[in-house]
């Protein structure tokens, strides 16, 4: 299995309760008060769960593609705020959003306590957690 942001570049097929993005800024169109910085530099210091550095297996998509997993806006330091919590390409299209409007601090904590490796566990964690559910539609 490939590992890393120079994995597959097989476009992921949509079998998941999140919206799949082809670009940053369609996902910044729907998501301006989330937005993934445009500039790789910035994105570079989001904080982001990458399990060790080796990416999440992607066992939902069907790509051989791993993730890292992203939480939008930045997270803050003094409280547990609403966000997105976003799947990319190691800060590369496609994007893939895993839950919104949760608490950031909250899904940070919950994927370092429990550590998943593959995307379906982040995504199964992710879904317990309180939060508007994402929709289903097709890639945007």
């Amino acid at each position: 299995m490939a590992t890393g942001p120079n994995d597959s570049t097989r476009e992921p097929r949509m079998n998941t309760r999140g919206r799949l993005y082809a670009s940053a800024e369609t996902y910044n169109a729907a998501h301006p008060d989330a937005a993934l910085p445009l500039e790789m530099s910035r994105r570079h210091r989001l904080r982001c769960y990458t399990a060790a550095h080796r990416g999440l297996i992607d066992d939902v998509t069907g790509t051989d593609f791993t993730w890292a997993i992203t939480f939008l806006p930045d997270l803050p330091t003094d409280h547990d705020r609403p966000g997105v919590v976003l799947a990319t390409r190691w800060g590369t299209p496609p994007l893939l959003v895993l839950a919104q409007d949760v608490g950031l601090r909250t899904a940070w904590t919950t994927l370092v306590d429990r550590w998943p490796t593959r995307l379906s566990e982040a995504v199964s964690l992710l879904g317990a957690l309180p939060h508007t559910p994402v929709s289903t539609d097709s890639t945007v």
